[in-house]
This record gives structure tokens, sequence and C-alpha cells, in this order.
């Protein structure tokens, strides 16, 4: 872990999708993860407490919603203002509207790929790196910078394309991640690509894509190989 890593706090109501969050930034080494909390409450009590540099924040939280820990973090007396990505299936332009007014650095709609958040992880790190270089030298930001930093919010996409109870042994976070993949690779791909890519088992990431066939989301395509014996391939329905 770098001294000069970015220290960070996770909230979200899910163990899974914190343990995935958590997951990607011990693998970035710009990054490191003080600590999770499942309620608003928690989070709210662990910034007080560990004094992250950056919030990775879901909005649907069991207490109180994300957009409430985002006011009273703005209004920590004395407290310094930390840096927030809002990450969440939630793409209401009201939610959104209210999150930016709270002054989230990034907006994330889930599902998104590992691809899309580390790319977004770089450019918030390489936007602070910038920044902190200009505050050392004495140096004015150029306005690129600064439009870097606080109007850095991606477009909102499509919210979560299935809503409904899922089968026996899949779950949304997971589905997300598959459904985030096929949206970012428009080509069509082999099961064994979709697995090594997300770090899941093949086994699994083939159920997921069979019922994503089923809900009309994506298509299964058969290659032939030299062999003769089809390969099913998977593409995102756009």
């Amino acid at each position: 872990m770098s001294d000069k890593s970015v220290s960070t706090l996770i909230i979200d109501d899910d163990p899974q999708v914190a343990g995935i969050h958590q997951g990607f930034l011990l693998a970035h080494s710009g990054f490191s993860v003080l600590g999770v909390a499942h309620t608003g409450t928690e989070g709210l009590e662990k910034i007080e407490e560990l004094d992250p540099q950056l919030v990775l924040l879901d909005i649907h939280l069991p207490d109180i919603n994300g957009l409430q820990v985002l006011q009273a973090l703005r209004q920590r007396p004395g407290g310094e203002l930390r840096d927030v990505f809002a990450i969440t299936a939630d793409a209401e332009l009201s939610t959104v509207r209210s999150a930016l007014a709270g002054g989230v650095t990034q907006y994330l709609v889930k599902p998104f790929s590992p691809v899309e958040f580390k790319r977004r992880l770089d450019e918030y790190l390489a936007t602070r790196q910038e920044m902190a270089r200009h505050e050392s030298t004495g140096t004015p930001l150029p306005q690129q910078i600064i439009d870097k930093f606080v109007a850095n919010v991606p477009e909102v996409r499509d919210r979560r394309p299935v809503e409904t109870n899922l089968p026996k042994g899949l779950s949304h976070p997971t589905l997300d991640l598959v459904c985030g993949y096929l949206r970012e690779h428009p080509d069509d791909h082999a099961t064994i690509d979709v697995a090594e890519a997300l770090g899941l088992a093949r086994v699994s990431v083939r159920r997921y894509l069979e019922f994503l066939v089923t809900e009309g989301l994506a298509s299964r395509i058969a290659r032939y190989g030299s062999a003769g014996r089809p390969q099913h391939r998977y593409r995102w329905n756009s």
C-alpha cells in the first residue's frame, strides 16, 4: 500500500456490492480502504472516526439515504470537505440533480463494468495529483483541471434493466456486473471471456448470460469452429 494512496470509505447496504468495490480499490495501487459501512448513520460515524479522503456512497440506504449523508457531510462544523463518488442504480433526474448540488465528484449509475470503474478511478487520481502539483508550486489551476474536478459527472445511463425477482442462485449485484461488461463491450463474447474479465466462475456466468437471453436483453450466437461444434457467444441487445 502506498503512503500516497487515497484513503477511502465505502458506504453501501449490500455487503456483496461493498466487497466488490473494495476488491477494485485494493487492486488499484492509488487507493486504500479504511473501512466499510452498511447504513448512512454508520457511514457518518466512520467518516468522523477514520477521516477518509474519498467516500464511495450508495444512494439507497436502510436508514437515511445517501443524499442526507451527503448533506450531513457538507455541514460538518469545521470538517474538511471529502470527495464523494455516488455509486447507485438510481438514475432519476431529481436524485442526480440533488447529488450534483451536494457536490459529488462522480455519479456512476449501476451497472457499469470494471473497466469503466477503473477508468473513473484513474481520472480522479490523475486530477488529484495535478491539483497537488499546482498546490506545491503555488501556480494557478488551468481551467481544464478545474472543469475535470468540479464538473466531472458522467452521462446518466439507463437504469438497471431487470428489476424483477431473479431465479434462485442469481443476485442483482453480479447481474449488474455481467450487464455492465456486455454493455461496455459491444462485440459478442464467449462465456469464458466474461468470466475471466469479471473474476467469476464460468458456470455462474453462463447462468446469468442465459437469463439475460430469456429476458431479451442479450442474444446468443452460435459460432462454428474447425471441429464443427458450435460455441455459444453472447452480445448485449442495444
